[in-house]
């Protein structure tokens, strides 16, 4: 195997935090390198000082060796020195511009092509089909708002991005949980693309907390705990159970959907709701009751959430939760009828960056931390700090800016901005994207303790072993409307995938009502 990319010796220290602590790397050539640990380990930090955005701290080493071994020292930190030498990201957060087309985002950096000094919007246009049907993503109209995609679209948009203009020269790609919002047929789109680009000799190292992916594409994992690395093995050979442990130091008991009892009370009922891809949504929730929803890109899966919780407005139908009518996009009016919501897109749609954890956690209801009008901020910090503890969220402090935390770690303050509501109806739009299984374990079985303290949940996952571990009735979405229905035993993987990926709508195989659940 020839290195492409070493790594030695690589320490970051932010204020009051070690985030990575002499870390050492190898990246082989047409070799998948999996990087995994749990939220905060140091894995985003890495990437972010490979890509520039971060500066390591003391001295640190790294050799780059191009397409004809020959080894280069590479400026940490620096992200034109990552870039001539061929390596490209496609981050977290995925680094879009909503506002912009796809025609236009993907010449974000590399520039648009001219015809005598003016742009070739048609030349442009159609290099932007090809080059997203190249990775099999050829369903949505690339002169579209970015901000109007599917979370999937937006990920296949960055990774063309990525892309363009890479020649048959050894490379280095970084993925950085870029399954996050894919369901399985998605995810499989993007793994033929990375075996196409292995074959010509590029490297790629690829982060993900979905570890049956790991040990489906890669060839070799690092894992990290507390900035460390651990160790680095071959995938072949090793197991989820050795990997799981090496990850969080020790074995993880997962756990599995406990029986709780729904009763007659209605919490949420929609009637007849249509918007976004949806055509017609009729359902009830019940008391006690978890209720996933699955489906592929396009189904109207990922419109189900936003559209109830008044986040995007429907263009028909109703909604009452609690027995309260809430009006068409309000969400203000969700929220007081006594239920929260988690966005799929917590960066665009959750999290405050540069306010303290503190204010992102108690902002969903600051009143209750007044007194005369002023606030109090002792009590503030305290009621803060006790949901920091119980979901177990790694921070600097409850005063850090929201932004240094990980992204799953971020994702645990929404949770907690949600829950401390005591809301009767909860809806999850992918509730643990980007959380390691350690934790997604945590928020799992907060499900549970919700459901069985008489909470209605709602959630929308692409991980269909989420929705098994967590739901007692399962809608499956196809065409706008709903397809198919599961409840008890029925509920499994195979079930679920075999579901989403049949043609055609066909009548739901059970009552839409608590009795099937029961």
């Amino acid at each position: 195997m020839q290195p492409l990319l070493t790594i030695e010796h690589l320490t970051k220290v932010f204020p009051g935090q070690v985030a990575l602590d002499d870390v050492s790397l190898t990246i082989n050539a047409g070799r998948t390198h999996a990087l995994v640990g749990q939220n905060g380990s140091g894995k985003s930090t890495l990437i972010k000082i490979l890509a520039g955005y971060h500066q390591p701290t003391g001295e640190s080493t790294a050799t780059y060796f191009g397409s004809h071994g020959d080894g280069a020292p590479l400026q940490l930190g620096d992200g034109k020195a990552a870039e001539s030498h061929g390596i490209r990201f496609v981050h977290q957060d995925l680094g879009l511009v909503d506002t912009l087309t796809t025609v236009e985002n993907l010449a974000l950096g590399t520039g648009f092509a001219t015809t005598y000094g003016r742009i070739d919007w048609k030349g442009e246009t159609n290099r932007a089909r090809a080059a997203l049907a190249d990775l099999g993503f050829d369903d949505f109209d690339v002169t579209a708002p970015v901000g109007t995609l599917a979370p999937s679209q937006k990920t296949a948009v960055a990774l063309a991005r990525a892309l363009r203009g890479w020649q048959e020269a050894a490379h280095l790609l970084v993925l950085d949980e870029p399954t996050a919002s894919l369901p399985g047929a998605d995810v499989q789109r993007l793994f033929r693309a990375i075996r196409l680009l292995k074959a010509r000799g590029v490297a790629i190292l690829y982060v993900s907390h979905h570890l049956d992916e790991v040990f489906e594409i890669a060839d070799e994992v690092t894992i990290l705990r507390d900035g460390k690395r651990i160790t680095t093995l071959d995938v072949e050979g090793l197991d989820h159970g050795k990997l799981i442990e090496l990850m969080v130091g020790h074995k993880v008991t997962l756990g599995t959907s406990s029986a709780q009892r729904i009763d007659d009370v209605v919490r949420l009922e929609v009637s007849g709701m249509s918007g976004g891809n949806i055509e017609c949504l009729d359902l009830q929730l019940h008391s006690g009751e978890v209720v996933g929803v699955a489906g592929i890109t396009g189904s109207g899966r990922e419109h189900v959430v936003p559209l109830i919780a008044g986040h995007v407005p429907t263009t028909a139908g109703s909604v009452q939760i609690n027995g309260i009518a809430t009006g068409n996009y309000a969400p203000r009016e969700t929220v007081q009828s006594g239920a929260c919501y988690l966005a799929a897109d917590r960066t665009a749609h959750g999290v405050f960056k540069y306010f303290s954890v503190i204010a992102n956690t108690t902002i969903s209801d600051v009143k209750r931390n007044t007194k005369f009008g002023r606030l109090l901020h002792r009590q503030e910090r305290g009621e803060a700090t006790e949901w920091i503890d119980r979901l177990r969220v790694k921070t600097a402090g409850a005063q850090a800016q929201m932004g240094t935390l990980s992204g799953g770690n971020q994702q645990k303050v929404l949770f907690a901005r949600g829950l401390r509501l005591k809301p009767t109806v909860i809806m999850l739009d992918e509730p643990t994207r980007g959380i390691d299984v350690g934790a997604k374990e945590e928020i799992h079985t907060l499900i549970d303790e919700a459901a069985a303290a008489g909470a209605a949940v709602l959630m929308v996952s692409t991980d269909t072993d989420e929705i098994v571990r967590t739901a007692n009735r399962v809608i499956i979405m196809r065409e706008g409307r709903i397809a198919a229905e599961l409840v008890g035993s029925d509920i499994t993987v195979e079930k679920i995938e075999r579901a989403q990926s049949q043609s055609g709508l066909e009548p739901v195989t059970s009552s839409n009502s608590k009795d099937a659940a029961l």
